[in-house]
């Protein structure tokens, strides 16, 4: 059976989070954020890992926590983009790679 937190209690384990956060702990302060709902904290985590550590897709996982639309959207959307340019790419590298032999 899971324990539900006090606001008290949850209120000590945010301080803790973002006191990790600061210190550098940005996994131990990710599991705590994660733990409580705090939702401020996972947009910090989420921002840390897709401006800092450009890792988008780790960065997705803690705004999708946090339902920050904003930010779900501009990644999801630049996610999108990349692939239609990947997908672009190999129908030129397949126009390219075909030749036709004509015969005189």
């Amino acid at each position: 059976m899971q324990k539900v937190l006090t606001p008290k209690e949850r209120l000590q384990l945010i301080r803790k989070g973002n006191e990790l956060f600061n210190k550098g702990d940005v996994e131990k302060a990710a599991r705590i954020f994660v733990t409580t709902a705090y939702k401020d904290g996972l947009i910090r985590i989420g921002d840390y890992y897709y401006f800092k550590e450009k890792n988008p897709i780790k960065a997705l996982h803690f705004y999708l926590e946090a339902d920050y639309k904003k930010r779900i959207n501009e990644v999801t959307e630049k996610m999108a983009q990349i692939i239609i340019k990947w997908l672009h790419e190999d129908d030129k590298k397949s126009e390219s790679s075909v030749k036709i032999k004509v015969k005189p």
